[in-house]
């Protein structure tokens, strides 16, 4: 008889340890199921005694050991990869089985049972430094390096694991990277069946070549053969922080990881994160071909402020431009192809009253609500939790019927092309009229192969345009600065880049501030100047990479969470605690405030301060290095 050690792989449980006995073997590292609460889950096996060693500490115990239900017959994960994850876990204050939870696919941990291929776990161990390297090109560029790159991987018998951010990443890279390698290259990601995972999975434990492994974040326990390189592409992808409990950012795993197995870690993007630039240019990270700042486009580019365009009077608004106006006419005696981006879908992201100026705001949460539908049965929905509700209403405040709406919504765009110039053939793609990932594609193929049309659609649309588009124009982009978050600058230009490259004749954009210098840096690809004012910007506020933050998040009734909230600045001392009502202060009716940790980054991980923030009861949500403080 044996007591085992165990890591629960599961969300929600906050002990890292859980001890059981069997009368099977086991050893270090097996996958086991064993009953908890009044459930059976997955754990990892990182202890094993003889009952007769443990007889003082079973008798002295104040629970009694329960039975393990059954032992798998193999190693899956390699001790580098638990290591890493133990790392993990401590970086974001969570326990090490909810880390695993958040690596491990379900789908792969119910099939474990199933497959019957043994493997042998292998870690590279590279000659010299096993670097952390960065490279910013556009997307062309990297592509050629990245096939570079693994080629010379392949030579040395080594793989090369490419995370990606999203399918339809995974999906682009697959038909640039594979070429002349395809029986080596593995993809995984969550569209794939049950039976089809299992197939490719075990295919790739039999496989002896050095192999090309894509896949988004969940899937990155599958990089276990012997890695030479780790990419992270499209690095600056806020995709890598997931958005539940314990909020692992995959990036911040694979670089321990990648320390661990001895690979190298190489970060790409059109423009790498603020903290990413940072690391090169003070020598933490090593350039893998020296950083691009300058882009170039041989596209015509045009910046219109909607409000004067063609002598208008500044107080009138036109949601399409007389540029815009004219380039989607040229666009369509021409044939080739328009893409219009807004940031908000809708007919409009804000509705407040004429008279007093409140906001229209969801009842549930309290975050303003976006106008959709028909102008005879127009409703208010709430981006943040759905609820939907008749806009034939008054003004919560005065019961002014004077309801005015202000921006622009991807529905009201496709109207105003529908009611001006009705010859045209409009698509759109947003999160309200797209359901499902088939659907996006089926979109996106018929606007390339329809001449003369235009697709309207939100940052969603970017997803799943690969190919370059003649015409592009930016309809609305300004509600975002309106946003206090200290990355929306880096965001904006990312967008604004990113819609640049896939333009090859045209480009328009629309705002209200046109002597805004992020404009300035996008037309002219001027990556340089835009990174040295918002780093200045950080130092002088002390955001990151100068100060990490963690965030902790208290929902509940309004006197309570104010109450508990703040006895946190006295609980973190010596540490400067600031505690502050969320963006969003209602969300499905609870009251939300935070409070904001600021540390050095070379102090983190402070154990003092870790057992603090692993001792605040489960209603407290703890997020280290957030994407936003809001």
């Amino acid at each position: 008889m044996k007591i085992i050690h165990v890591i629960p792989i599961s969300r929600g449980i906050l002990l890292d340890h859980l001890s059981y006995f069997t009368s099977q073997d086991v050893s270090i590292g097996k996958t086991v199921l064993v009953p908890l609460r009044k459930k059976t889950i997955h754990a990892l096996v990182i202890g094993v005694e003889n009952v007769s060693e443990a007889k003082s500490e079973i008798k002295s115990s104040t629970f009694s050991l329960k039975k393990i239900e059954h032992i798998h017959s193999q190693e899956f994960l390699s001790k580098e990869f638990i290591e890493s994850a133990q790392a993990t876990a401590d970086y974001v204050a969570a326990s090490t089985g909810s880390v695993l939870n958040s690596l491990i696919p379900k789908r792969l941990l119910l099939s474990l049972f199933e497959i019957k291929t043994e493997h042998t776990l292998v870690t590279y161990a590279r000659e010299g430094n096993a670097d952390h390297m960065a490279i910013q090109a556009e997307d062309e560029e990297r592509f050629v390096s990245y096939k570079s790159l693994i080629r010379e991987e392949f030579a040395q018998n080594v793989s090369v694991f490419m995370c990606m951010p999203t399918i339809e990443d995974i999906k682009k890279a697959q038909l640039v990277l594979e070429k002349g390698i395809e029986q080596y290259t593995y993809i995984f990601h969550s569209s794939l069946t049950k039976k089809e995972f299992i197939t490719l999975w075990e295919k790739l434990q039999r496989e002896t070549h050095p192999v090309l492994i894509i896949a988004t974040g969940q899937y990155v326990c599958i990089a276990q053969k012997k890695i030479g390189t780790i990419i992270i592409e499209r690095e600056s992808s806020r995709a890598y922080k997931m958005p539940m409990r314990p909020y692992v950012d995959i990036r911040t795993f694979l670089s321990f990881y990648a320390k661990k197995i001895g690979a190298r870690l190489l970060f790409g993007d059109m423009l790498l994160r603020i903290e990413t630039i940072w690391n090169v240019k003070n020598d933490r990270y090593v350039e893998f071909s020296p950083l691009k700042f300058r882009t170039a486009t041989s596209a015509t580019q045009v910046i219109v402020d909607p409000k004067k365009s063609d002598g208008m009077q500044e107080s009138t608004f036109s949601v399409l431009s007389k540029e815009l106006t004219e380039l989607i006419t040229w666009n369509k005696e021409r044939n080739e192809n328009l893409f219009i981006f807004a940031v908000r879908k809708g007919l409009a992201p804000q509705t407040l009253c004429g008279d007093c100026g409140t906001i229209a705001t969801c009842s549930l949460c309290s975050s303003p609500v976006v106008l959709h539908g028909d102008p005879q049965e127009p409703y208010f929905e709430c981006n943040t939790c759905g609820k939907r509700r008749s806009a034939q209403e008054t003004c919560v405040y005065c019961k002014s019927w004077k309801l005015v709406t202000l921006g622009v919504g991807v529905e009201r765009i496709e109207k105003e092309i529908h009611s001006t110039l009705p010859h045209v053939h409009t698509f759109r793609i947003d999160a309200h009229s797209v359901s499902t990932h088939k659907k996006a594609l089926d979109i996106v193929i018929k606007f390339y192969n329809t001449p003369g049309s235009v697709l309207i659609g939100t940052e969603m649309a970017l997803l799943y345009l690969s190919k370059k588009i003649e015409n592009t124009a930016i309809a609305s982009i300004d509600p975002l600065f309106s946003l206090p978050d200290f990355r929306i600058q880096e965001k904006v230009l990312s967008i604004l880049l990113k819609i640049r490259s896939l333009t090859s004749e045209h480009f328009v954009i629309q705002t209200r501030n046109p002597e805004g210098k992020i404009f300035d840096h996008a037309l002219k690809g001027n990556l340089v100047d835009f990174y040295r004012e918002e780093i200045e910007e950080r130092k002088k506020f002390q955001y990151p990479p100068f100060t990490l933050f963690i965030k902790i998040t208290l929902q509940g009734e309004r006197g309570a969470v104010e109450k508990e909230i703040e006895k946190l600045p006295a609980l973190f001392t010596p540490y400067e605690t600031d505690t502050f009502e969320a963006f969003t202060t209602k969300v499905k009716g609870k009251h939300v405030m935070h409070a904001l940790i600021k540390i050095p980054h070379e102090k983190w991980v402070d154990r003092q301060l870790l057992e603090t923030l692993r001792s605040l009861p489960p209603q407290f949500m703890i997020r280290v290095d957030p994407e936003s403080i809001l």
